[in-house]
């Protein structure tokens, strides 16, 4: 037995000698964002505030660039990221001096691009940094007729509650609520009945929001009646 106890202690000891220490865990390196070494023009500047790449955003910022500077059409980089919903470069934007009130070719401000967005949480944000609830663009538009045009619901309710003029009219005459009858936007128009918005108010064509809605379900009559027995409609 002690001839073979030392032999297994001979093999234990040979595979101990043997025996590969653990590596030590390398540590973590968070990756770097990768800074463009190349200027960023503004056409380049004003692609990354839509797309949201901050990296490109802060390399025309850090390099001088001028926060306001704009396209042909007046579009300035904190237009487009209000449409688009970036939230933390707007803050950076407005951070770094863009103007909060900054209007494109048809006189709209960003205020106006986030309800066509439909961003609630941008619009907020606007309008608590100072931003005008009702501007007006070129056809006298409100924000208010924005976001009642594309069915934004809980942007119009902030509108309101903001101080939105919800009998506002447009160069056509039209307030919010004919246009939540013209494009068929139930929730829109109940809450603008809800919140005191006329039913009276007349339009250039003398139309209230009333008569356009009977316009609007007598042209749907008629396009069905013309339609009937025809051989594409039959079942």
């Amino acid at each position: 037995m002690t001839d073979l106890e030392n032999l297994v202690q001979r093999r234990r000891k040979k595979r101990l000698r043997h025996k590969v220490p653990p590596r030590e865990a390398e540590p973590l390196v968070e990756p770097q964002p990768q800074v463009p070494l190349e200027p960023v023009d503004l056409e380049m500047f004003l692609k990354a505030a839509a797309e949201n790449q901050e990296a490109l955003i802060d390399k025309y910022l850090t390099d001088g660039g001028d926060p306001n500077a704009h396209d042909k059409l007046h579009r300035t980089a904190l237009h487009w990221a209000c449409l688009k919903g970036h939230r933390q470069l707007v803050n950076k934007l407005l951070a770094a001096g863009a103007a909060i009130e900054a209007r494109d070719l048809l006189d709209r401000t960003p205020v106006f691009w986030a309800c066509r967005g439909g961003h609630l949480d941008i619009l907020k944000l606007l309008l608590n940094q100072g931003a005008q609830v009702n501007a007006q663009d070129k056809i006298w538009s409100t924000p208010l007729h924005v976001a009642v045009r594309l069915g934004y619901s809980d942007c119009l309710e902030h509108l309101i509650e903001c101080g939105a003029h919800i009998n506002a009219q447009d160069k056509e005459g039209d307030t919010a609520l004919h246009e939540a009858v013209r494009y068929g936007h139930h929730k829109a128009t109940k809450l603008l009945l809800l919140y005191g918005a006329k039913l009276g108010m007349k339009n250039v064509a003398s139309l209230t929001p009333v008569q356009l809605a009977r316009d609007w379900q007598r042209g749907i009559r008629e396009a069905l009646q013309a339609h009937v027995g025809h051989p594409r409609t039959r079942c």
